[in-house]
């Protein structure tokens, strides 16, 4: 039961849309190997990559490595998918999309901290002034 790159690809641009996702306003950029087991869905509006893997695993099991990448931050983000028989693909679908959504959140909240790090001292300097 190999995986179907593109297929769930097409399942986390769908699962990212009905999560309200700006990412997917606009199409998104897709390349895929099919020799090598690779895909990557990388968002038009500049907020990241999704890159999956597929490799059988020493004991035969299938497996679908995500990685997930956002723009303005050096950390990745890690899922892996072990389908079996009458495997939900849209249920892992929606599973990776939260997953990044959810790392998404963390690099804007971290890109705003800093400026409300900045903000605090020069209250305290106006309130003691």
């Amino acid at each position: 039961m190999a995986p179907r790159l593109l297929t769930l690809l097409t399942h986390i641009e769908n699962a990212l849309t009905s999560h309200g996702s700006s990412a997917v306003a606009s199409p998104a950029v897709r390349s895929v190997s099919f020799h090598k087991g690779l895909a990557r869905i990388t968002f038009s509006d500049g907020s990241g990559s999704i890159h999956l893997q597929n490799f059988t695993l020493a004991d035969g099991q299938i497996c679908v490595r995500a990685v997930f990448s956002w723009t303005g931050s050096a950390d990745t983000g890690t899922q892996s998918v072990y389908p079996r028989e009458s495997f939900d693909w849209q249920a892992a679908a929606d599973q990776l999309a939260t997953a990044w959504l959810a790392g998404q959140s963390a690099v804007a909240a971290a890109v705003q901290t800093p400026a409300e790090t900045e903000a605090s001292p020069r209250e305290s300097v106006e309130a003691t002034g």
